[in-house]
């Protein structure tokens, strides 16, 4: 995967459908785009595409040259992709999801976990005392719930996170 599909996926992530297809159009133009024009293309209405670009800027995916018309006296926004900014982007956002895994292996760590066998939901200890180990939906007594695999799978994958970023530093 390069760094373009993988700035899509970080976009569909982020920000949804309507901003992928309009960042994808925007990539397969290789240049500026109009927003009415960037609508007509994506099939989306014009404050749909205005709410995405604002979106999508604000994360420093595409930016925008305005000019005056000197007919109407409006601004025009041409608006294009940051492609020198993609690889940053994909770097931060790995940052970022590396650490939240880490919080999230902290806590799974740190916590005792019971589950309702009827539906599913997951308690702490704190939690399960406070309703008496019995779940607050259906009122099933609590089991005991083994996050170990959970924890095994987030050291993994904070493993990989970590050496593909020291990969990436050292080139």
């Amino acid at each position: 995967m390069d760094d373009e599909d993988a700035v899509v996926e970080v976009v569909e992530y982020m920000l949804g459908d309507k901003a992928t297809s309009i960042f994808k159009y925007l990539l397969d133009k290789g240049g500026e785009a109009l927003d009415d024009e960037i609508a007509r293309n994506v099939g989306l209405k014009l404050n749909e595409v205005r709410r995405a670009l604002y979106a999508l800027s604000e994360q420093g995916l595409v930016s925008y040259r305005r000019v005056r018309d000197k007919d109407t006296g409006w601004y025009i926004y041409y608006w294009t992709v940051n492609r020198s900014q993609i690889p940053q982007i994909i770097k931060h956002r790995k940052k970022v999801t590396l650490m939240k895994l880490k919080e999230r292996l902290k806590f799974e760590e740190e916590n005792d976990f019971y589950i309702c066998p009827e539906d599913g939901t997951r308690y702490t200890f704190d939690e399960a005392l406070e309703n008496e180990f019995k779940c607050y939906r259906c009122g099933s007594p609590l089991v005991h719930f083994d996050n170990e695999h959970l924890i095994e799978a987030l050291k993994k994958r904070i493993a990989e996170l970590e050496k593909l970023l020291k990969e990436e530093e050292s080139k």
